[in-house]
């Protein structure tokens, strides 16, 4: 049975660690804080992947905690969200290699709780507890324009994310529910509302296609959507002739609290959960088709100690596949690797 084995703790930060996320291309991890920084980890030599140390720290961008941090397709940009109701745009300068804040995109009423870029690098998405999603257009010399401000979700929104090819995409609410969001002739709209979390839905994630979508909620479980085409074989309506999500597999009794963070791996297509349960598990698929199953194969208990983890994240690539990311209340950030026993 696989196992993950601990690689590596980050620590650094001064507060709880709210995101790690990888970079695009590059063995390089970024983490988020209430205290109100980013930091940028890489090993301290390509021989020794447990040694890891602070290569960057962006700072002085916001005034309050930042909630989430996303990388541009390039890995020339990041993007930050904060609770002071901005997003923070950071470039990076390869001649004295640092990064600077180069714009600060206003316009949320309150707390931002998520930012994602698109796979093209040419849009990006906040949302916040405000309840409006917000789209933007990268323009050149580091202007954004605001393209939509989509207000249809009633509560606090937990997180966008994007279709991994096409300009899709996904927001997750405190209203239960998940939208999915469409252009049409430069108007934004919502396609579909996925039902069936029968409480908050805090994060989701494409698998490698963009044909399924894993959820997770405070209702402690998982669901598995399958995105189904108009006059698809199984006869399920497609309203305006747009693709439907529908959820084929639900997997509950995993974790016994909350579930704050999920991550598909575009790689070996494993998902990985996160709880305040202080949980990590990893689970496999086991069988395909309308009514797919899966099941767990690893399971990590107290990974950041008594506290909650946040956030989960699969190294993007095929260069450390079995990798995962994990970010803590404890402020540390920790590094794991899914392993086979022999």
């Amino acid at each position: 049975m696989p196992r993950l084995e601990l690689v590596a703790s980050l620590e650094g930060h001064q507060d709880r660690v709210w995101q790690a996320i990888w970079h695009p291309s590059k063995t390089i991890l970024a983490t988020c804080s209430g205290d109100k920084t980013v930091r940028l980890w890489a090993p301290a030599s390509h021989s020794d992947m447990s040694n890891w140390q602070c290569i960057n720290t962006l700072e002085g961008g916001h005034k309050r905690t930042i909630r989430s941090v996303a990388w541009s397709p390039s890995g020339h940009e990041m993007a930050t969200a904060s609770f002071d109701a901005t997003t923070g745009i950071w470039e990076h300068d390869q001649r004295d290699n640092d990064w600077e804040c180069v714009a600060t995109l206003e316009g949320h009423e309150n707390e931002i709780k998520s930012v994602a870029w698109s796979s093209s690098g040419q849009l990006l998405a906040t949302c916040s507890r405000d309840k409006s999603v917000w789209i933007w257009e990268v323009e050149t010399d580091n202007d954004f324009e605001c393209l939509s401000v989509l207000q249809e979700h009633s509560q606090d929104v937990k997180m966008v994310a994007w279709h991994p090819h096409q300009e899709i995409l996904a927001s997750a609410s405190y209203d239960d529910t998940i939208k999915i969001w469409r252009e049409d002739d430069d108007d934004w709209y919502c396609s579909d509302t996925l039902q069936g979390h029968t409480s908050t839905v805090w994060a989701l994630d494409f698998d490698a296609s963009g044909d399924h979508i894993v959820s997770a909620s405070d209702d402690q479980t998982l669901r598995i959507w399958k995105m189904y085409k108009p006059n698809n074989a199984q006869g399920i309506p497609t309203p305006s002739n747009d693709p439907t999500y529908r959820t084929v597999c639900t997997l509950s009794g995993y974790h016994g609290r909350c579930i704050y963070s999920v991550s598909w791996s575009k790689v070996n297509n494993h998902i990985a959960s996160a709880s305040g349960d202080n949980t990590i598990r990893v689970f496999t698929q086991t069988a395909g088709g309308d009514e797919p199953s899966w099941e767990a194969v690893a399971t990590i208990k107290d990974a950041h100690g008594v506290h909650d983890i946040n956030n989960v994240t699969w190294f993007p690539t095929q260069q450390h596949g079995d990798w995962l990311a994990t970010a803590g209340d404890d402020g540390v950030a920790r590094i794991w690797r899914l392993v086979e026993d022999e």
